[in-house]
């Protein structure tokens, strides 16, 4: 079987009355109303709110920290006509918060610019070059959103200079806090924020609420995008955050994101949570690794639709240069995961001179998915010492604990417990790789161990509909702590695998189904082709919608999959030679000659058919040597080595019929005139017969047996003559008949056809 990505485990769901009750009031399908049961709900009433979220799911303002403070110095602000500088972040949360804050305070007529870091030159968060130099273009306030909380040395630089620093911020606390007027943040020490895992947006949000004395309804469409790109939690007051905020997204009040939409796949009007976290939230993500995230806010909140859409394309240009790099970035970091001084490592820390920095984040994701290990990707330019890096981790490891404690070792750090940023010194690479795997024995964490693979159940054929996808939204939308359902799939057959993409680095099939072929498709996993193609594979996916020229459909998304058979191997040969049998298996012989041969000269065990359908073929290499006598005969085989480790076909013929065919039936005919009228001596005349009727002298000798068992003919001396009383029958009821069309079944099955229909041919066979 071949590896899969992840442990597999299936929910142990159950059939409740809750469940029956929320199924029939709610009209959902069993297994999802079983699903919401087991991610909590206890009544009827949880369940409709959670199907339905409300404005009243959504906590006030106040119940933050220093949420007081913070508006009364605003407003101080606003009512001196004092300059207010918008200090955001350059990712997606960065970039609504800044542009949500910007468009409050414009609407509270306060004086306001705003400034997003430039990732390369003044890094993540306060920069004092940045601070001095906004303090010296006139800021009289500072406040900062998706940031601040990591800005010691700035804030104190600004405060020297008597310019206050209002701070919200969602990022893990350092030990010592900067000495602001006020710090809004969910997690501030003694005054936790109650069940929120708000995103800097989220919290921007609620001081804009706080400033407009009302709800700000039109907002939410910024909410939704930055705390679904920030992947907080989704459950409680976020869901209700993010699914109003989607309503806010479809109606295209927003002329930027509305230009943005018109350049990807996506359908504006029934925007989902997924195609805001890789659709929108990537190419918004893509200014800041690459460009001047500043245009970011301004495409979020011009009211010009000829800027809107030149903004729209620079940020999707942006996002396809961005694509590339991460694909040649990728490349790279993973060739050096796998080296020796990298491959035995729980936790990676993978340092490349000249790669790009503003990729990193999404190279350390991609280098996590493929090894399952915590990875942190850094990079050094030319000259310089201190390389950039970004980290990404997963359950069981928290990459912030890991490193916070030796911030001795870092120029900056920042972050969460599944994700950071940092910047160090080249020569502490070693230090921290030992402070890493230090962390990683201290958390009892294994890098060898796959992470889990959660199934919250299966789906037949029957279920694979769009009806069944619709349903499944109701649940959206989805992240942590309500994390979008992957289902099991068990395929009787499935189409042709084919890789597409670029750089044909994706997969694409198709699965049949009563109301017609759903197409499957694994992003960045064109490896997985020959074992798709070389076993019956269950399938771990996801359910999406692919929408083409107007049509829409079900699709799914291959998360894992893992063979349930043995592999099916295409090694057919004309002809055999010694090193076909070095290797110890089970070979499968129907000829008696050829066994007796190969005998003492194969490695493992020579066998006939007989003994290959009764023997234990568990965790075997089994070998088809030759071709057999009909295809009943080789699928009785088959069966029985349904627990093989591979099945290889080499299926040698030394006289293969395919070319020749079966004779038709005017040439049977045409032999039977012929002989009717005069008896052939086929010594002297064999050749000429066979070339009269078109056939050559093997076809010739079947027919002529054919002939002999139905009793039409007789040979004598080598004279072929006719008998002159005969019964009629059908030729084609012949034993020598019966034999050649079963020979040239087996050779259109196992000699003649493709590699993936005869794969396809013998997984059939498997599942029977």
């Amino acid at each position: 079987m071949a590896q899969t990505n992840y442990e597999w485990q299936q929910l142990a769901l159950t059939k409740t009355p809750l469940a029956a009750q929320i199924a029939e009031q709610c009209d959902l399908p069993p297994l999802l109303a079983q699903l919401l049961v087991h991610r909590g709900c206890t009544s009827l009433a949880e369940a409709q709110q959670f199907l339905k979220p409300q404005l009243q799911m959504i906590k006030e303002p106040t119940a933050l920290h220093d949420m007081a403070p913070a508006v009364d110095r605003l407003m101080q602000a606003i009512e001196a006509g004092e300059l207010i500088t918008v200090y955001g972040d350059y990712d997606a949360d960065g970039i609504t918060s800044t542009a949500l804050m910007v468009e409050t305070l414009e609407t509270v007529g306060a004086n306001v610019n705003y400034y997003v870091p430039d990732r390369f030159k003044d890094g993540y968060g306060p920069n004092q070059a940045a601070y001095q130099r906004l303090i010296e273009a006139g800021t009289q306030l500072i406040l900062t959103v998706d940031n601040g909380v990591s800005g010691q040395e700035a804030i104190a630089y600004a405060n020297a200079q008597g310019v206050d620093v209002v701070i919200t911020d969602h990022h893990s606390l350092p030990a010592e806090l900067p000495e602001a007027v006020a710090i809004v943040h969910p997690q501030y020490p003694g005054d936790e924020y109650p069940g929120g895992d708000l995103s800097g947006v989220g919290v921007a949000f609620k001081v804009a609420w706080a400033l407009l004395e009302e709800f700000p309804t039109e907002l939410l469409d910024l909410v939704a995008i930055g705390e679904i790109a920030d992947v907080v939690s989704v459950a409680g007051e976020n869901r209700a955050l993010i699914a109003l905020g989607l309503q806010q997204l479809r109606l295209g009040a927003r002329i930027g994101l509305h230009e943005l939409l018109a350049l990807t796949n996506a359908d504006e009007a029934h925007l989902t949570d997924q195609e805001v976290g890789f659709q929108l939230a990537p190419r918004l993500n893509a200014l800041g690794r690459l460009q001047d995230a500043n245009q970011g806010v301004e495409l979020l909140t011009t009211l010009d639709e000829d800027r809107a859409k030149q903004l729209a394309q620079v940020v999707d240009d942006c996002n396809q240069k961005r694509q590339a790099l991460v694909q040649e970035v990728t490349a790279a970091a993973l060739a050096l995961a796998q080296s020796p001084a990298q491959k035995d490592q729980p936790v990676l820390l993978l340092v490349g001179h000249g790669w790009h920095q503003g990729v990193l984040g999404i190279v350390a994701s991609h280098v996590l998915q493929a090894t399952g290990k915590p990875t942190i990707i850094a990079s050094v330019n030319e000259g310089e010492t201190v390389a950039k890096a970004s980290g990404r981790s997963r359950a069981g490891f928290n990459l912030f604990d890991a490193l916070d404690a030796h911030r001795d070792l870092l120029v900056a750090f920042g972050g969460h417990p599944l994700a950071c940023g940092l910047s160090f010194e080249v020569a502490q690479t070693d230090a921290l790789q030992a402070v890493l795997q230090a962390a990683a024995t201290a958390q009892q964490f294994d890098g060898q161990t796959k992470p889990t693979l959660t199934l919250a159940g299966e789906l037949t054929a029957q279920e694979l509909t769009v009806d069944f996808y619709r349903q499944l939204q109701r649940l959206a939308p989805f992240g942590p702590e309500n994390e979008q359902p992957v289902f099991l799939v068990r395929p009787q057959q499935i189409g042709a695998v084919q890789t597409m993409g670029k750089q044909q680095q994706h997969l694409k099939f198709t699965l049949p189904t009563p109301a017609g072929e759903v197409a499957v498709v694994a992003f960045n996993h064109a490896d997985w082709a020959p074992v798709l193609q070389a076993a019956m594979p269950e399938l771990a996916v996801k359910l999406d919608l692919n929408r083409w020229r107007g049509q829409t459909s079900l699709q799914l998304l291959l998360e894992d999959q893992r063979t349930t058979g043995p592999v099916v191997e295409d090694a057919r040969v004309s002809r055999l030679i010694a090193p076909m049998f070095a290797e110890t298996a089970v070979y499968v012989t129907f000829n008696q000659q050829l066994r007796e041969n190969l005998t003492g000269n194969a490695a493992g065990q020579v066998v006939s058919a007989h003994q290959a359908q009764t023997m234990d073929l568990t965790d075997q290499t089994v070998v088809i040597v030759d071709c057999p006598p009909d295809l009943a005969t080789v699928t009785a085989i088959i069966q029985n080595a349904k627990t093989a480790a591979k099945l290889r076909w080499l299926c040698y013929s030394r006289e293969p019929l395919h070319q020749a065919g079966m004779p038709n039936r005017q040439q049977f005919v045409a032999l039977y005139q012929t002989i009717r009228q005069q008896a052939v001596n086929l010594n002297q005349m064999g050749s000429q017969l066979a070339n009269y009727l078109r056939v050559n002298n093997e076809q010739l000798i079947f027919m002529i047996h054919v002939f002999l068992e139905l009793r039409f003919v007789t040979i004598k001396g080598g004279v072929l003559a006719p008998v002159d009383e005969i019964t009629r029958a059908d030729l084609t009821q012949t034993m020598s008949y019966r034999q050649r069309a079963a020979r040239l079944e087996v050779e259109q099955v196992l000699l003649t056809s493709s590699t993936a229909q005869l794969q396809h041919w013998v997984q059939q066979a498997l599942a029977n």
